[in-house]
């Protein structure tokens, strides 16, 4: 990430009032001036878009540990959201699991299926979680009315576009539904003989399933319930055809992958991009030319899928670790962190207060862009919250994959992968009874 002034440092927290211990009257808050001894804790983290954000998460850990006498806590990078989950999970069969870790939104059921998560209702409830933080945002780490984590890093998809491009081909206005998207990516596209010099438009690959989901939801289909996925409805079907047409046209790359496409983005290689907003930072300040930012286009109505993940907790540790463990993921789900964070990334602050804050207030001004996912968020829903949601995923990605290779067709990939999901999906539920 280039650009210095985004960066959360510790001058701009103490500025914030942010590095001052945290004193508080509720007892599950620790208070390091009372406190006899240090806790520590481990926090694993992954990164999930492009750009230099390890740094900043680890710079914001140091600023807490500053700030915070009686709590320290370690940052462990664990890659992918993936790579974190799997070494969860890991830790977990060991009886070792970190005092917290920042999943993808759609582990909850997996992680609630182990036993493993804490449950902070009542702490939210004494807080003023359930009032100042942004509802959609919350309602990811929820279950059965109860909360299990703090919404950290949300995210949607984005379009993002080169607005140099869309100037020079005669493109006065971003598309808005599927039929102008594809008509753009066509006009888009460069080829000299055979050569290609430039796509029209590149889904983001390891996180298409995700992108799927939206243009799923754009076309009236929420595309799975609490116990099974619905993958092979004529609304999906409808839209990975879509996604077919536009390969077949030469237009949209068939294949790439996460930081793969944003670099061709960056490159100038394809015009328009599906990627996260967390991407946003990077994005903009990276490339050499204009970047417009875009709803998704619709089909019978907007729609996005929430990314990103919330900081959850681990059930299985002592009182005071757990009070450590909520004392930080309150301080970085915070007013003026979350304003910080989202300037420096792109990731959607948490709190309704966070957008309130001068510093945002004129980052918006000055980067309007930077509101495009906000305000699409109120079309999107949690992503893919089923069980086995792992396995779910692989035979999605498989079944698309395989689609837009020309492997099968459509409809047959997604009614094998939805059925093989099921069964899957039916035998984690037997298993936890």
């Amino acid at each position: 990430m280039t650009s210095t002034k985004s960066k959360l440092t510790r001058r701009k927290l103490l500025a914030a009032g942010l590095a001052a211990p945290f004193v508080s009257s509720m007892p599950w808050v620790i208070c390091p001036t009372h406190a006899n001894e240090v806790v520590k804790l481990q926090f694993m983290y992954p990164v999930g878009v492009s750009g230099d954000i390890n740094k900043l998460v680890t710079g914001m850990i140091a600023d807490f540990n500053a700030a915070h006498s009686g709590i320290e806590v370690e940052a462990i990078y664990a890659g992918s959201y993936d790579n974190t989950e799997q070494k969860v999970i890991t830790s977990l069969g060991v009886g070792e699991p970190p005092a917290m870790w920042l999943p993808i939104n759609s582990s909850l059921q997996t992680f609630l299926g182990l036993d493993a998560l804490e449950d902070v209702t009542e702490q939210a409830k004494a807080d003023d979680i359930y009032s100042d933080f942004i509802g959609g945002f919350l309602d990811t780490a929820v279950s059965d009315g109860r909360l299990y984590g703090l919404s950290f890093q949300p995210s949607t998809p984005v379009l993002y576009y080169n607005k140099d491009a869309f100037a020079a081909a005669g493109l006065s206005k971003t598309p808005e539904n599927w039929d102008e998207l594809f008509d753009a990516a066509k006009a888009l596209t460069i080829r000299d003989g055979s050569e290609l010099k430039r796509w029209g438009l590149i889904i983001g690959g390891g996180w298409h399933d995700w992108m799927f989901e939206a243009y799923c939801r754009q076309n009236g289909l929420l595309p799975w319930e609490k116990d099974k996925v619905l993958w092979d409805r004529p609304e999906a079907v409808e839209a990975l055809q879509f996604w077919k047409q536009m390969v077949d046209a030469g237009c949209m790359a068939p294949a790439s992958t996460w930081q793969g496409s944003a670099n061709d983005f960056m490159a100038g290689t394809t015009a328009m991009l599906y990627h996260s907003t967390g991407s946003l930072t990077n994005l903009r300040t990276s490339s050499p030319f204009k970047v417009g930012v875009a709803f998704m286009p619709k089909r019978k109505n907007w729609g996005a899928s929430q990314g990103g993940g919330p900081i959850m907790i681990a059930k299985k540790q002592s009182d005071a670790a757990k009070r450590a463990a909520w004392t930080f993921a309150r301080w970085m789900t915070s007013t003026d962190v979350q304003a910080n964070w989202g300037k420096a990334t792109g990731y959607l602050a948490v709190r309704k207060s966070s957008w309130e804050t001068d510093l945002m207030k004129s980052y918006v001004a000055e980067v309007p862009e930077a509101k495009v996912a906000l305000d699409q968020a109120q079309y999107s829903g949690a992503f893919l919250q089923v069980p086995a949601y792992s396995r779910a995923r692989d035979l999605l990605k498989s079944a698309i994959d395989r689609t837009l290779t020309g492997e099968i067709e459509a409809g047959a990939a997604l009614t094998d992968a939805a059925a093989e999901t099921n069964r899957e999906i039916a035998r984690v539920m037997r298993r936890r009874g």
